[in-house]
């Protein structure tokens, strides 16, 4: 609800205004008393003519003490309450989803009916994210603390009166929420439970630990925890399948009444180059909760061959260790440090040169061996930064530097079009400190893409702060700021996981690795896939003046396991070609596309792994205390679902739920006003024409 007001103020005192109407009343009167030409006119002529004037002479006059138009806005903002529900597929482990529907449905008509034009009433729906319509119960994945993040961020600077949120308390994904439901200030949080709390008799495979890539003839481990509840004195049986073939067992013997663990480890040996399928079978026992969590399917890949990587610097740095020890986690990628002096003669043994601070020590016959042998190089400029030693850097850039220091943020591209920036930490890099680089004009010359540009607060700057460039067959990155291991605490600080950092690192470094093509079909898609994931084909033609064109046609062609193929065209985006053949369903595929340019057909193939989201059956019983510590963090409390006419009470009769009024002050001076000028040029022009028409000079 609004409501308007307004007041008039003056940088002087009102009572001005009295000798200012005074004055101009006795000269206009004073002026046109010798006007001896009105004496042959009617009185009330003159009168009209010297109104005319002091008007006009009156509004100047009251213009010049500063008059200012108070406008005040007066706003009722009802409390909103929010209903946050769990759309997760654990909520199916104890009721139907037509039956839960319908209590939700039922509460949340109750709610309405009881609070409409009292409460502001909406309704969120989380499972991996936060969204507006329900899915019926089938997400794989429950993020509890994104949900509350997310929540805090679309209702901030708003009155909300209360979360109500309809859950079993069950989280897989995240960290605990209460520290992001805490940033809902004075908010109580009520909770709804759903499902039954008692450990069912059951057993499952509770995480399996492997690398995801190996090398040829190397032996590797892979761990398996099973967890197993109120089945004390059964033995099972674990069984490893290679491709389909049994390759290990081993036989476990559940000893404690509630809960026993197993922790067991199968070595294997990488016999073949590709990718292999292990899968992990727990042999069922009778009374068995479900039998859904026994089973697991992982997949290796095999490779025969490692790209080495140079991290180059003159001193230790924390930016170096940070991305070192986001590189170190894909086996692929076979690392040495060195400093300039100690690089020197080696640099053609490498596939990847990462640069940190190169004008620190800088050494020009490094940089003249990167050059002759193309090898793709990232540069990383902070601090130390040189103009002298800057202008021989093959960086795609213009620029121009000074000795002070600035701090700038980052935000993505759009356009971006050289690879598919990964969601996961797209989401996070606003978010992430600022970097340290030296002030001065940066602009990207000719065909350099621009991934990250700079920004200062909400100020979004041209410049560019992460960009790529080519010369010949050598691909060059260039990040222009030091600190980005603060990126790497930031990322596990949001997700409680370095996957999002390793992300951002892991795709610079395997563009960089790619071998620069020339005229033909580039293709990029994942490898890995999760099953919630939706299959992106990307792809790029290039003529032979290696620009990208989308005139031709391209098909893409998927085939499973079973043989069975899926077919489509990629669907032109700009400079590229895009297709999204939706969710897939868990298991091995290839992958080809192919077009035909002036004859000549190009085609691209690969492989594709799927893998299943067990997550949501890992849990057979409702984690209640969840909710419990969300309510007690908050002021609320929790109750049954099917006792929702408890809650309905509490939020009646909690004084604290209630509307603010707001002020809204809006100050303009009078002399902004438009329709004062017109005014003064309507007295005027009627004065002049008036006297115009009837014979006055």
């Amino acid at each position: 609800m609004y409501f308007w007001g307004m007041h008039l103020l003056s940088a002087f005192s009102f009572w001005w205004s009295v000798p200012i109407v005074v004055v101009a009343i006795l000269v206009s009167w004073r002026f046109y008393t010798k006007e001896t030409w009105l004496d042959k006119k009617r009185k009330s002529f003159r009168i009209l003519l010297t109104s005319l004037r002091a008007s006009t002479l009156s509004i100047i006059g009251l213009l010049l003490l500063g008059l200012t138009l108070e406008m005040l806005e007066f706003r009722t903002e009802l409390p909103i309450v929010v209903t946050l529900i769990d759309d997760s597929a654990s909520m199916r482990n104890d009721e139907r989803p037509e039956l839960l529907t319908k209590e939700i449905n039922g509460f949340q008509q109750q709610l309405k009916d009881q609070f409409q034009g009292k409460f502001q009433l909406e309704t969120c729906y989380f499972g991996a994210d936060l969204k507006q319509k329900p899915g019926n119960f089938q997400d794989q994945k429950t993020n509890m603390e994104s949900a509350f993040e997310q929540l805090s961020t679309k209702y901030f600077n708003k009155n909300i009166g209360a979360v109500i949120l309809i859950s079993d308390g069950n989280y897989n994904v995240g960290a605990n929420p209460t520290y992001q439901a805490a940033h809902l200030p004075l908010t109580p949080v009520y909770g709804l439970s759903v499902g039954d709390t008692t450990l069912k008799k059951d057993q499952l495979i509770k995480n399996v630990a492997y690398n995801e890539i190996t090398f040829l003839n190397n032996e590797f481990p892979i761990e398996v925890d099973i967890e197993a509840y109120r089945l004390a004195g059964k033995n099972a049986l674990v069984r490893l399948f290679e491709d389909g073939r049994e390759v290990a067992q081993q036989t476990i013997r559940h000893q404690a009444q509630f809960q026993t663990t197993h922790t067991l480890t199968f070595v294997q040996k990488a016999k073949k180059p590709g990718v292999r399928e292990y899968r992990i079978v727990l042999s069922g026992l009778p009374g068995e909760f479900t039998l859904k969590n026994n089973v697991k399917t992982i997949y290796v890949e095999v490779a025969d061959s490692r790209h080495q990587i140079l991290l180059l610097a003159n001193a230790p740095h924390p930016d170096i260790a940070a991305i070192s020890n986001a590189l170190k986690g894909n086996e692929n990628y076979q690392l040495t440090y060195k400093s300039p002096v100690q690089a020197r003669s080696e640099i053609n043994k490498y596939d990847l040169i990462i640069w940190h601070e190169p004008s620190n020590g800088f050494d020009a016959k490094v940089l003249n061996e990167i050059k002759a042998s193309q090898i793709s190089t990232w540069f990383i400029l902070g601090s130390q930064a040189e103009m002298t030693s800057l202008k021989l850097l093959p960086l795609g850039l213009n620029l121009q530097l000074k000795q002070q220091l600035e701090e700038v943020q980052s935000s993505v591209q759009e356009g971006f079009a050289l690879f598919e920036a990964e969601q996961q930490w797209v989401q996070l890099i606003e978010q992430f400190p600022p970097l340290q680089r030296r002030f001065g004009d940066v602009t990207a010359l000719g065909s350099t893409q621009v991934l990250l540009k700079q920004r200062v607060g909400q100020i979004q700057k041209k410049e560019p702060l992460l960009s790529f460039s080519e010369f010949k067959q050598q691909r060059v990155a260039c990040l222009l700021g030091e600190g980005i291991w603060r990126w790497k605490l930031q990322a596990f600080q949001k997700t409680q996981s370095h996957t999002a950092f390793q992300s951002f690192i892991g795709q610079i470094c395997n563009y960089l690795l790619v071998k620069k093509e020339g005229m033909g079909l580039r293709v990029q898609v994942p490898v890995r896939l999760d099953a919630a994931q939706d299959f992106l084909f990307n792809a790029n033609f290039y003529n032979a003046s290696l620009q990208a064109i989308t005139s031709p046609k391209i098909n893409w062609e998927l085939r499973n396991e079973k043989g069975q193929i899926r077919k489509g065209e990629l669907q032109a985006k700009g400079t590229y070609y895009q297709y999204n053949a939706g969710k897939l369903k868990p298991g091995r595929y290839t992958w080809k596309v192919q077009t035909k340019v002036n004859g000549k057909i190009y085609n691209k193939t690969g492989k594709l792994i799927v893998e299943s989201v067990q997550l949501e059956q890992q849990e057979s019983a409702a984690r209640h205390a969840t909710l419990q510590q969300l309510a007690n963090q908050s002021g609320g409390k929790v109750y049954a679902l099917k006792a929702y006419q408890k809650l309905i009470k509490d939020l009646e009769a909690n004084e604290d739920i209630v509307a603010v009024r707001s002020e809204t002050h809006q100050f303009n001076e009078l002399n902004d006003y438009i329709f004062i000028l017109i005014l003064l040029f309507g007295l005027l022009t009627t004065e002049w024409f008036l006297r115009r028409f009837y014979g006055a000079y």
